[in-house]
């Protein structure tokens, strides 16, 4: 209907627009004030919830809020339940997220947050050994904080305006002398940083030299690792591998010792010569003392450069017995950064790869020594049945030598070409 008003005057028509144009302004005028209104609540409603450090948590029990610190820690119990730790290794910690086995699936493999700042979100509880938790149910309950930016939203100020003056007379313009560049003028390659070359896996010219010998141990190798990646050389490391907690590929030793509080421990330093392993570029540093899980030592396999590279954690005395006393796989070595194999053919070696303590791109290798016929002097006989007069042991074997052995994967692939598997 409105196409009828163009056949009216034209100060007629004139007034109808600025009839709709007032009305228009009107209309954004109440948008405007309606927003202005419910502002207030959105803002509010965002801002909901306090926040706190991972350290003041514990006095915030019952409070939802969201709690934010470095993750020292991921690890997952027999049970099947997640446990996030922050501030400190377990068990000084100072505020867990956990997930339950029954949110595994829906939350995933939370391994990657290990040394990374981090905010969990819910509702602050006691945790069993009275320290603050958050049961996590959901990912949306977890984000990685961004690192503050500088503020670019205001524009740089407008330079200063002047009044028109009159324009100089033009100057003829001077050609330039012809002069040789000097050597500032002449644009120089950035070097490298010192860091990136310190990122990069060092080994022996001679690493890959075909190995004359060895050839049950290199074959054990390619048993346990040819599922997990493919021969080859990746020098470059890669900075989100984690081999062990607070341990990245190929830090150096003096930061992994730190870190780790072995700083003020002397190691035992060898050199590692397993056939399948890059010849003459390991070195084993080992160090005694009690580590999580039971392990009397730590040894911490470095580079030509003293980089770490992997991580044995080894139990040369369990008092453990096992009912895992029949040979499938027929594994010759036990033990491949001290090059250890059985001396006789009734010993049985189990290795087995687990996700226990791994991060995202490192494998890990447990490993047994079992002597599958030494008797266990505190096993209960089994009660004798009707008609028979001996009472049968449960057969078990004794644990000879246990070990963990964190390997990342890019060497996984260096130990696939060095054991010949090409």
């Amino acid at each position: 209907m409105f196409d009828s008003f163009a056949l009216l005057p034209d100060e007629y028509g004139s007034t109808f627009a600025n009839v709709k144009r007032t009305s228009f302004i009107i209309s954004v005028g109440l948008l405007a004030f309606v927003w202005s209104a419910a502002l207030p609540q959105i803002c509010h409603a965002e801002a909901k919830g306090a926040a706190y450090s991972d350290v003041e948590a514990d006095k915030h029990k019952g409070e939802d809020a969201a709690v934010t610190g470095k993750v020292t820690g991921v690890s997952k119990s027999a049970k099947g339940t997640t446990f996030i730790n922050f501030g400190a290794r377990y068990p000084n910690h100072t505020f867990t997220g956990i997930v339950f086995p029954g949110d595994v699936q829906k939350v995933g493999d939370l391994s990657a947050l290990a040394n990374q700042m981090v905010t969990v979100t819910g509702r602050i509880e006691a945790a069993p050994d009275g320290k603050p938790q958050i049961v996590i149910k959901s990912l949306d309950q977890i984000t990685i904080p961004k690192t503050p930016q500088p503020d670019s939203a205001t524009p740089p100020p407008a330079p200063p305006v002047s009044a028109p003056s009159t324009p100089p007379a033009p100057v003829s313009p001077t050609p330039p002398a012809a002069t040789n560049p000097t050597p500032a003028s002449v644009p120089q390659p950035t070097p490298s940083p010192k860091s990136a070359a310190a990122k990069r896996i060092a080994l022996a010219e001679n690493w890959t030299t075909a190995p004359q010998s060895g050839e049950m141990t290199r074959k054990d190798l390619a048993t346990i690792f040819g599922a997990q990646a493919t021969s080859g050389e990746s020098a470059v490391a890669d900075a989100l591998i984690v081999i062990y907690p607070e341990v990245p590929y190929l830090a150096p030793l003096a930061t992994a010792r730190k870190q780790l509080n072995l700083d003020n421990t002397s190691p035992t330093r060898t050199k590692i010569v397993t056939p399948g392993l890059p010849a003459d570029s390991l070195t084993a540093n080992t160090f005694a003392g009690i580590f999580p899980g039971g392990f009397t030592s730590m040894t911490l396999i470095t580079d030509t450069a003293d980089q770490v590279v992997s991580v044995l954690l080894l139990d040369d005395s369990p008092r453990q017995r096992t009912t895992e006393i029949t040979e499938l796989d027929g594994f010759h070595t036990y033990n491949f950064i001290l090059n250890r194999a059985k001396s006789t053919a009734q010993l049985v070696i189990k290795h087995e790869l687990t996700r226990e303590g791994a991060s995202a791109g490192v494998v890990v290798v447990e490993s047994l020594l079992i002597n599958p016929n030494a008797a266990d002097p505190a096993a209960t006989p089994r009660p004798a049945t009707r008609g028979s007069t001996v009472a049968k042991k449960p057969r078990t074997g004794k644990v000879i030598e246990r070990s963990r052995w964190f390997v990342p994967k890019p060497l996984v692939s260096i130990i696939l070409r060095a054991s010949g598997n090409r």
